[in-house]
């Protein structure tokens, strides 16, 4: 079934390997089946030197080049949204593989809801440890969910283990986008900063579980401290770093507990003990560090 207007399709990459063509097939077998003009699919490319795009380009998508120093995860999505043709704007990351042969549909249904702002898919991991198949669980469930909009200070915020959007699977409606565009001076999280903002400006934020792909990301120890700190100082760049309290992390923690119990994994609480540990910490280490003089505006 095609769509009943053009939608677009943005995937920033850098280098992306092998693994990136069997995601160029899967693209090309839906623009087959929809049409042309009614599947715009862009690559915005940060000097790849593996071929990836020209590998794009020989599957008949439109790539758009740019210098490596010109990248930044919410200023090249502001520049796929602008370049886009489709009303409703799909972002995908280079290392994802949709599995449902409709997403892009359903995606777009689910923004047929005039208070949505965007829409985010279910990610199911390649391979995974425990303690993030625990977060796919608790972030990717099988019924769908909806953000509503709150007033202060009510307001959602993004914090370990919970997310409210996910730039690796969604879309979102390109006229909000241009509107409330992506901050572009975040190096992380730019995608939870929005969601903030257009929950804030009264929109919608939806989880369709209908759509779902392959995509999941295994940590080192190091890798989940340095990752969790650029999100924690980011966030707390943006006056969002109210996440992640003492009581707040404990239930989280009690809740991956009773998961491990019932999954028969007791033998690898020292490892989630020393994982979440490092989570934490390196969330409240950014915050940290990312906090700014008194009097310095913030992000409401």
């Amino acid at each position: 079934m095609a769509p009943a207007a053009p939608i677009s399709v943005v995937i920033p990459t850098k280098d992306a390997g092998p693994g990136f063509a069997y995601l160029l097939r899967h693209l090309a077998l839906l623009r087959d089946r929809c049409g042309l003009d009614l599947l715009d699919v862009l690559v915005i490319d940060s000097g790849s030197t593996d071929g990836t795009a020209d590998e794009a380009e020989h599957h008949g998508f439109r790539v758009h080049r740019i210098a490596p120093e010109e990248f930044g995860h919410g200023r090249t999505r502001n520049l796929g949204v602008r370049l886009a043709h489709g009303d409703i704007v799909c972002f995908l990351t280079q290392d994802v593989l949709p599995c449902t042969p409709d997403w892009p549909l359903r995606f777009a249904h689910a923004l047929e809801d005039p208070q949505a702002a965007g829409v985010y898919g279910r990610q199911i991991p390649r391979d995974a440890s425990t303690m993030e198949m625990f977060f796919v669980a608790l972030n990717y469930p099988r019924e769908p969910l909806r953000f509503r909009p709150r007033p202060p200070p009510a307001r959602h915020h993004p914090r370990p283990g919970r997310v409210l959007f996910s730039n690796a699977f969604s879309a979102v409606r390109r006229d909000v986008a241009l509107r409330i565009p992506f901050v572009d001076h975040v190096p992380v999280s730019e995608d939870q900063v929005w969601a903030h903002q257009v929950l804030a400006a009264g929109h919608s934020i939806l989880y369709e579980p209908a759509a779902e792909a392959l995509h999941a990301h295994a940590y080192s120890l190091r890798g989940l401290f340095r990752r969790t700190y650029r999100v924690g100082r980011a966030l707390q760049v943006m006056g969002l770093g109210g996440g992640a309290s003492l009581p707040e992390s404990a239930r989280f923690l009690a809740a991956e507990l009773g998961y491990f119990f019932r999954q028969g994994h007791t033998h690898r609480l020292p490892q989630l003990l020393a994982y979440e540990f490092m989570r934490w910490a390196g969330f409240q280490a950014g915050r940290l560090s990312g906090r700014r003089p008194r009097g310095t505006q913030r992000t409401a």
